[in-house]
């Protein structure tokens, strides 16, 4: 899907994830049946929060941004992780509420978390496959200050609506919406507007999809095991090409015995890519994009 798609199901999946939040605890009464311990009450309620909010917003970056066979366990790491961190970061919150500090505090800590999740897999299997951890880091550090400014903003809001709403249960239901879409937009809108670097299909398969690059090596081909897939096109090799990042740059790599053009010049060796660059693979033409800011350092950098 393209970035502005992700960012939008980003915020409409966040709010209906919230939605489902509220009406589970509502159903099974964590308001009255812990009403005698807010501690206990608020971690409850964090921990649904962040498990059903980190799931909603793991299986979007799963389904735009991994391979099939990687999915669930992406989607259970984020659950797990939302689940545990959302309980944590309530609890926290309400313990510092009881010391006269704002509540939405609270909020941003499980904002973080739910953010954070969506660079855990991507972090320990870099880490795992003993590959250079920046893509992924920056991925969850993305997430992580997307989630922390939702959380916030939507505490904000969450807290506002007490006051401005009399019917309890109306305003914790429009509060974890409100809650749900700003997390879930802002950690969609940090990851694509802090990005470092992608690729966008121009032509081919699904022209318009664009894939972050959050790993250390990136597969391109026609096998389903491919991070960019790109099928019916019966030149192009179950796995063609690859882009490394490697010595703090990105590199493509022909991978077969079929050609890869970049830039119309067939990479015979390892070729550095500079923000612009177009790969031609089969039928399908490539778009390499960077930050500008990272771009412009990397060639001060090649020049001394």
């Amino acid at each position: 899907m393209s970035f502005k798609l992700f960012i939008y199901y980003c915020a409409v999946c966040g709010g209906w994830a919230a939605f489902l939040a509220w009406g589970l605890q509502d159903l099974l009464h964590f308001q009255k049946k812990f009403e005698n311990d807010k501690v206990f009450q608020t971690m409850s309620i964090s921990s649904l929060v962040g498990l059903v909010l980190a799931s909603a917003v793991g299986t979007l970056d799963a389904l735009a941004n991994s391979i099939r066979s990687e999915r669930w366990m992406r989607i259970l790491v984020c659950l797990a992780v939302g689940f545990l961190g959302g309980g944590l970061g309530g609890c926290l919150g309400q313990l510092l509420q009881n010391l006269g500090l704002p509540r939405f505090i609270g909020w941003i800590m499980v904002g973080t978390v739910i953010g954070a999740s969506i660079g855990v897999f991507d972090f320990f299997q870099a880490f795992a496959r003993h590959q250079s951890l920046r893509p992924a880091a920056r991925k969850l550090i993305n997430g992580l200050i997307g989630g922390a400014i939702g959380g916030g903003l939507g505490g904000l809001f969450f807290d506002a609506l007490e006051f401005l709403v009399h019917s309890r249960r109306s305003s914790l239901a429009a509060g974890f919406v409100i809650l749900g879409i700003s997390i879930g937009l802002w950690i969609g809108l940090a990851q694509i507007i802090l990005k470092e670097a992608w690729i966008r299909v121009e032509k081919g398969f699904r022209p318009g999809k664009e894939v972050m690059l959050a790993k250390a090596e990136t597969t391109i081909g026609r096998a389903e095991s491919c991070d960019i897939g790109l099928f019916a096109d019966p030149t192009i090799e179950r796995i063609h090409a690859r882009i490394l990042f490697q010595d703090n740059q990105y590199l493509v790599v022909n991978n077969g015995n079929a050609a890869t053009f970049l830039n119309e010049q067939a990479v015979t060796k390892p070729s550095r890519l500079v923000s612009g660059d177009r790969i031609r693979i089969g039928e399908s033409l490539l778009y390499f994009g960077e930050r500008h800011k990272r771009s412009v350092m990397r060639t001060q950098k090649s020049e001394f």
